[in-house]
């Protein structure tokens, strides 16, 4: 199986700033630039659900912090295409710490 970073670099071009991981709760995905941290998460996180057949509108961003790192997390309301009722939830989990240590 393909690591995710893999897979957004070959989407969004080499350059794409992640690192590793699998935008889990146990796994946040790893986000090198600082920057503009918060426009690569709603990429990847709409990459996902996009990519799943799913509409998705964002319920809640928030921040935790755990052992020293900044994990932020995005919750979407989701449906599948086409669905009139939101019937599921998208959590991804990103470490922000590299922009939040600048």
């Amino acid at each position: 199986m393909q690591d995710l970073s893999d897979l957004l670099r070959a989407h969004f071009g080499e350059d794409f700033p992640v690192g590793n991981g699998s935008a889990k709760r146990d796994d946040p995905l790893v986000i090198l630039d600082g920057r503009v941290h918060v426009s690569i998460e709603y990429a990847v996180a709409q990459l996902l659900l996009g990519a799943g057949g799913y509409e998705y509108e964002l319920e809640q961003q928030q921040t935790h912090h755990n052992d020293g790192r900044v994990i932020d997390e995005l919750v979407y309301a989701t449906r599948p295409k086409g669905a009139s009722d939101w019937t599921g939830t998208g959590r991804f989990f990103f470490d922000v710490t590299h922009g939040f240590t600048r």
